[in-house]
């Protein structure tokens, strides 16, 4: 049996395949670009959602059974997973775990969609909902402010998240996969605490050793800057709309699915702003 990770290039995928490599289950990462070998020289192939050719490529002439689907930036992206889902069935695939996030709602448009579907497909299925990723402060853009300007410029307000670190998301996604018997539930995937980000710059402050302000924003300054950071004007109001609903505490939760699946309680966002402190020392 072999497992087909999409998102081959984003946060999780490459860990799942670290974790699924370390016990030797054969897995293929899935990746729009044309290439033989992701991060850590991991076997990869073509596979984009959007583009039906690639389906038979990857699944027509292997063995794959389980399937890890993150969501493609298209228009009304569950008709094509939707359509995949049907297909992979097809071709014997059995399993499927869909990362979705905190907004997916059972039948609902978006995830919730392709979440509907997979129950009525009578497939085995895990839907994972995790919080904002504590990966997204290392990354250009906030990692870029933080360590250039020391601050952190977002719509949030006082708003409270559960920012939740990606290697524990990849943690449950590799039992979901790998696990004898399904799970067939949905979990939502949050970090130990519900954090503003006064509270994440102030933890940023003690790590780094300087001090890191928040700066909020209203709602159409902060699409103005992201606009003028370089992002279009569709995806720096999408962002900034989930931000302003952070800001009503639509992130806000609690949780004990990380313990629950794997044993271990969620990474705090102190051990990870440790883990990462070069990050903002090099950009």
């Amino acid at each position: 049996m072999s497992i087909l990770l999409t998102g081959g290039s984003g946060k999780t995928a490459p860990r799942i395949a670290s974790l699924l490599a370390e016990q030797k289950i054969p897995f293929m990462l899935g990746s729009r670009e044309e290439r033989d070998v992701g991060p850590n020289g991991y076997p990869t192939v073509k596979f984009d959602l959007s583009d039906e050719s690639t389906w038979m490529k990857v699944l027509g002439n292997t063995n794959i059974k389980a399937v890890y689907m993150m969501e493609p930036r298209i228009s009304q992206p569950w008709v094509a997973m939707n359509k995949f889902v049907d297909f992979a069935q097809s071709q014997g695939v059995s399993r499927f775990v869909l990362c979705a996030g905190t907004s997916a709602t059972l039948g609902k448009d978006g995830m919730g969609r392709v979440w509907e579907h997979l129950i009525a497909c009578n497939v085995d299925y895990c839907v994972l909902r995790p919080s904002w990723f504590m990966e997204n402060l290392v990354e250009p853009g906030l990692a870029t402010t933080i360590s250039r300007v020391n601050k952190i410029f977002t719509a949030t307000q006082d708003g409270k998240i559960p920012f939740v670190s990606a290697d524990d998301i990849a943690e449950v996604a590799y039992h979901a996969l790998t696990k004898e018997e399904s799970y067939n539930y949905d979990f939502r995937i949050i970090g130990p605490e519900n954090l503003t980000y006064d509270e994440i710059a102030g933890t940023l402050s003690k790590v780094l050793g300087s001090r890191i302000e928040h700066v909020k924003l209203d709602e159409n300054d902060r699409i103005e800057g992201l606009v003028r950071a370089g992002l279009s004007d569709y995806f720096a109001r999408f962002l900034t709309r989930l931000e302003v609903m952070a800001s009503q505490d639509f992130e806000k939760g609690v949780s004990n699915a990380v313990e629950k699946v794997t044993g271990h309680p969620p990474k705090s966002f102190e051990r990870f702003a440790e883990e990462n402190r070069d990050s903002w020392r090099s950009n």
